[in-house]
């Protein structure tokens, strides 16, 4: 056998390999895709359909099982069309839903994989905001959120969110408490002059 003859069984042992390592978790988590909706993308489009459906009857109280399955759909959707024109709205839906699900890890992975593939978003704003507000708050990570607050500013530096921004960069070291304390004393300073 020749060399060349090698490489395409070994390819695919190599993907069969990695397929069988990753764990359900991991198989849709920014950019994964569930193999068996390549091979046939109108039963996907039916059961996202329908997904879609349940999920618009049930939005003033979602069901978690539900929420679950949408936020692997709709990443699944962008895998499968990602030059779609939808394909950056359900990722941003997707990530809505692993925030409302407790996962801002998740979250804030789908929204890299909307600030990485679709750059020209109409909604980049809210994705960065959200972004380094998932980071800031939910994850605690002030180095990386700092750094989310200042890309947002840089892009969008006329937003009616900058100011929020600027705020977060400057008092992102202080508890939840501190910066109760430290608005109480700005509110009473302010109402003296």
């Amino acid at each position: 056998m020749t060399t060349k003859s090698l490489s395409w069984p070994l390819a695919v042992l190599c993907f069969v390999l990695l397929t069988a390592c990753g764990g359900e978790d991991e198989k849709s988590e920014t950019s994964g895709i569930n193999s068996e909706y390549t091979a046939d993308p109108e039963a996907f489009m039916v059961e996202f359909n329908d997904l879609n459906d349940k999920i618009n009857a049930n939005l003033e109280s979602p069901d978690k099982e539900l929420l679950k399955k949408a936020v692997t759909t709709y990443q699944d959707y962008a895998a499968i069309f990602p030059e779609n024109a939808d394909a950056p709205d359900y990722l941003l839906k997707a990530s809505d839903f692993a925030y409302t699900l407790g996962q801002p890890e998740k979250a804030v992975k789908i929204l890299d994989h909307i600030i990485s593939d679709y750059p020209d978003y109409n909604r980049m704003e809210d994705v960065l905001f959200s972004r380094a507000s998932h980071l800031d708050f939910e994850l605690r990570d002030t180095t990386r959120a700092k750094q989310a607050y200042t890309e947002f500013i840089n892009k969008y530096p006329d937003s009616e969110l900058v100011k929020d921004a600027e705020s977060r960069i400057e008092n992102i070291s202080l508890s939840l408490e501190e910066l109760a304390e430290k608005f109480m004393k700005q509110l009473e300073e302010d109402s003296l002059q």
